[in-house]
């Protein structure tokens, strides 16, 4: 964690909603047919309360949503439920490449030219098979605690059972990862940095499985030319969906955004009742449920983010103080 992002995330704002929370694991699946969001709900004109809003709106829907914002200039920072845990999907693929690139700069592991080509699949279509191999090459799940420790991300877990997938994360530590990243607190150099974010910069609409990776920042922020995202997906966890939609803001890097939501599994046909969409062994892409998990994230991000940009902001609530360790570095 850099030495600026430990001053920040002390200053985190006073806006969790406990009640929420319990809220969530009580929620009953919901048969919403209406526009998402609802464009006849006021949106507030401060960031730090249309975050609330979004969760709320999300809770609505079946969904908890996690959500930190974080301006690199100004230093300002805001969440909210940003550090409680999710399953990474193929944002971990954020971490195997940055262990890889960590490997390379130390003449560890030169990378070939092979593994560079599975780097640009892996990073830009999400493509699962060379995430597997690239895995596998770099020590499957050691190199999540490797990059936990680089970064001090103190909520990232290694995957309980050595999946990829199955690692877990929270949206503060996120933040934190793509921070000291860009401020190459471990090292890796600028070439390294620059092709990590140039790869998200060229994310594609459709993922190597077919999934549409469009949900979330990509259609929200329509107003904002440069944008390198990590999306990830899957189904099912204790049956609901799990979206992440993750990134960097701008030609300068300013901002960085994350949102992740878990969500009911959706029908509104009673025949669908208890079918598992499972993203490992199915094609979801145009499933019902996966349709609806995609536009509420995406809903959530448009809350957010009325204008389709993000603006310079300053918190509209005190905020308080809150130790975080220090980063270890290298």
């Amino acid at each position: 964690m850099t030495a600026r992002f430990v001053r920040v995330i002390a200053m985190i704002a006073a806006v969790t909603c406990a009640a929420s929370c319990s809220a969530a694991a009580n929620q009953a699946a919901s048969t919403e047919t209406s526009p998402f969001p609802d464009t006849n709900v006021p949106l507030a004109q401060a960031l730090d309360v249309r975050l609330e809003q979004a969760r709320t709106a999300a809770l609505d829907r079946g969904a908890e949503a996690s959500i930190a914002v974080f301006d690199r200039t100004t230093n300002n920072y805001l969440e909210v439920g940003g550090d409680q845990q999710i399953e990474t999907a193929s944002v971990a693929k954020l971490f195997i490449a940055e262990d890889l690139l960590y490997q390379d700069s130390r003449d560890e592991r030169p990378l070939g030219d092979d593994d560079r080509a599975l780097m640009v699949a892996m990073l830009e279509s999400s493509d699962d098979t060379a995430a597997n191999l690239l895995w596998d090459a770099s020590g499957g799940s050691d190199l999540v605690n490797r990059v936990a420790q680089r970064y001090s991300l103190t909520s990232t877990t290694a995957p309980y059972d050595g999946l990829w997938w199955n690692t877990e994360t929270t949206a503060r530590d996120l933040i934190t990862f793509y921070d000291g990243v860009l401020d190459d607190t471990a090292g890796l150099g600028a070439d390294r940095i620059n092709l990590i974010v140039d790869h998200l910069r060229e994310s594609t609409a459709t993922a190597a499985d077919g999934y549409d990776q469009r949900f979330g920042l990509p259609d929200a922020l329509f107003n904002e030319p440069v944008l390198a995202v990590k999306q990830g997906w899957m189904c099912c966890v204790s049956d609901q969906w799990v979206h992440l939609t993750t990134g960097i803001v701008g030609e300068d890097n300013r901002f960085i955004v994350t949102v992740t939501t878990r969500e009911d599994i959706q029908y509104q046909d009673d025949d669908n009742y208890g079918l598992i969409p499972d993203t490992s062994m199915t094609d979801a892409t145009n499933d019902e449920s996966a349709l609806h998990a995609r536009d509420t994230i995406t809903g959530v991000a448009q809350i957010i983010f009325p204008d389709g940009t993000v603006d310079e902001w300053s918190p509209s609530t005190p905020t308080t103080e809150k130790p975080v360790q220090e980063a270890s570095g290298p």
